[in-house]
């Protein structure tokens, strides 16, 4: 007894440690372009948790509040106290960072497909993984090449800022960070995060909180009414949120060298999580 019961506490202390790196991951991932906070916790398998979580929490807490915890607190750690850090990082070599991100995305697409698959997969879902994957890649290239916008970095501009980053938890595959580039609000709101300027973190905090209260709820119901479809529509904005971030242009061999590695030590990582957490589950 004794045994086991050390044995389970193991477990669940593995399991809270792979909780909170996977929000600290979350957490930076969101910081950086072409990233999504929302992709990543699809990726990671808690997407559906923490919607129902913030779609109804006086029932859904009880219920997801080991898994809910550790990661809200790894996500406050890396959106927080990384993003100095990220900052110093895309400033050194974004090519790099993303690259990271990208192998850690194609390693847990198999998950995703399986996850996806739970409640059957018919011709219907198939269909709209192809058409989600088609039009949101059309989206993300006009928003990369198409878009020509700026908005003033003041309060509004923060409150927006925390709008889009809502949104892009609620709407996996949108990239907050990559709508922010557009507008010409992404360094001045990173800046403001790594410095701890109140300034921006209060209207970020309220934008977030407006858009995932409002839109969690039905985001949530689409779920659980057609969760094959959604499921694989979200495949489907995942491999398009990839597409357009695949670095295209480099200086030299040693540029495709350290992308490769980065590529690489991301892939590592999606696999190295896959296996803790089906370890721990």
């Amino acid at each position: 007894m004794g045994i086991e019961k050390n044995n389970r506490m193991d477990g669940h202390r593995s399991r809270m440690l792979v909780l909170f790196l996977q929000g600290c991951v979350i957490g930076i991932g969101g910081i950086l372009p072409g990233i999504s906070g929302g992709v990543l916790c699809v990726i990671f398998g808690l997407y559906r948790p923490i919607i129902e979580t913030l779609s109804d929490p006086i029932r859904n807490f009880k219920k997801y509040w080991h898994l809910i915890v550790p990661t809200a607190i790894g996500i406050g750690i890396g959106f927080l106290a990384l993003a100095r850090l990220t900052s110093i990082f895309m400033e050194k070599n974004s090519q790099a960072a993303v690259c990271l991100f990208i192998g850690l995305i194609i390693g847990m697409i198999p998950d995703l497909w399986r996850d996806a698959g739970q409640e059957g997969r018919g011709k219907s879902s198939i269909t709209a993984m192809i058409l989600s994957f088609i039009l949101f890649t059309a989206f993300f290239f006009y928003l990369r090449f198409g878009a020509a916008v700026t908005m003033e970095p003041n309060i509004w501009g923060f409150l927006f800022c925390g709008a889009a980053w809502g949104l892009s938890i609620v709407v996996p595959g949108l990239s907050s960070s990559s709508i922010l580039i557009f507008f010409g609000l992404y360094q001045p709101m990173l800046y403001g995060v790594s410095t701890l300027q109140l300034v921006v973190l209060l209207p970020l905090g309220i934008g977030i909180l407006l858009v995932i209260l409002t839109l969690s709820k039905g985001v949530n119901k689409l779920y659980k009414n057609h969760y094959s479809t959604v499921s694989h529509i979200i495949i489907g904005i995942v491999a398009a949120t990839t597409i357009p971030i695949i670095p295209v242009s480099f200086e030299g061999p040693m540029d495709v060298i350290i992308d490769l590695i980065c590529f690489g030590a991301g892939l590592a990582g999606a696999l190295l999580f896959s296996r803790l957490m089906k370890r721990t589950r």
